[in-house]
């Protein structure tokens, strides 16, 4: 933690002149010494009687007074927020093949859900794109901080013809910051990403291995996320005749994470589909900004005198 005006915390000294002229006052004055007949039974009674509870409303007192000057010193404490300069595009597959069942309730409402996740969880001031593609890629947001915008945009998300997934990751690319504004990072890369999702294979449009190493040539990072499954056979929910589409090409999706230098999940369900964003939510380029407290121990100052008035009032009330 840290302060602002942190001068002000001299006045903490004085807890211990408080604490002592507390003690002072707990001793009972001359004149109220009297004669009693077994002073030894008086002595037992009344340590008997001092106990922790009847200074309880002076510690409190004693801690709210502590709480108030620590809010006077202005103390700021660190929150994690993204870097502004960084970026993400979401490019989505919306081919008709996301309609099977394989995943539950399907693949589409699962990618729904799971960006609906990755939105809400996402640091704060981060920038996101939504790329969809079917036969062709449209950007359907552009970069914003606007998370209902971008949850509303996934909401109205519908299915089409269609797998070009090259095309995806070149419209990414032009959604995304130019080199040139991110030249002077450490890492370019990091503010620059793409996460694709797929449940297919690329049936039209650019070569997406082609497309992944423009991506690499403007440091930009390519993680790939396929869905679904990548075997023969029939697919639940799924006409014969969409099988093949259905099964995505697991080696290119491989080497288009390779190339992009980023990461591959496969997922073959709802959970895991989560935890594949989650992932990558971490993996956001952070940085720490400070935010004033001193409304927090203003309250809990607050608070604490609240209660250890009322303790004192509750002790003098006679029964």
């Amino acid at each position: 933690m840290m302060f602002i005006w942190p001068w002000a915390l001299g006045l903490l000294l004085l807890v211990p002149l408080l604490i002592w002229l507390y003690r002072l006052s707990l001793r009972p004055p001359a004149e109220s010494v009297v004669l009693h007949p077994d002073v030894a039974m008086l002595a037992r009674a009344s340590r008997r009687a001092q106990n922790w509870r009847q200074h309880l409303s002076a510690g409190l007192y004693l801690l709210a007074l502590v709480m108030a000057v620590v809010a006077l010193a202005r103390p700021t404490l660190p929150v994690l927020q993204a870097d502004p300069r960084a970026a993400v595009v979401l490019a989505v597959d919306i081919s008709r093949s996301m309609q099977a069942t394989d995943v539950q309730p399907s693949r589409f409402e699962a990618a729904r859900a799971a960006l609906r996740t990755f939105i809400r969880e996402l640091p704060e001031g981060m920038r996101v794109a939504l790329v969809t593609f079917s036969r062709d890629a449209q950007l359907v947001v552009p970069l914003t901080t606007d998370r209902g915008r971008l949850l509303e945009a996934v909401d109205f998300l519908d299915l089409n013809l269609g797998t070009a997934i090259g095309d995806a990751i070149l419209e990414s690319i032009m959604a995304l910051p130019p080199l040139s504004e991110r030249a002077e990072a450490p890492d370019p890369r990091s503010l620059a990403s793409i996460i694709l999702l797929t449940d297919g294979r690329s049936l039209a449009g650019v070569d997406p291995v082609e497309a992944a190493q423009e991506a690499a040539r403007l440091k930009i990072r390519v993680h790939a996320i396929g869905i679904g499954r990548a075997s023969d056979g029939a697919v639940p929910g799924l006409p014969e005749q969409y099988a093949l589409a259905a099964q995505f090409d697991e080696e290119a999706l491989k080497e288009i994470a390779r190339v992009g230098d980023g990461e591959y999940f496969f997922v073959d369900s709802a959970a895991k589909l989560k935890e594949a964003y989650r992932t990558l939510t971490r993996q956001m380029t952070w940085r720490v900004r400070r935010d004033e407290a001193t409304a927090v121990f203003s309250l809990l100052a607050a608070g604490l005198l609240a209660l250890s008035l009322a303790l004192a009032q509750v002790r003098r009330r006679v029964v």
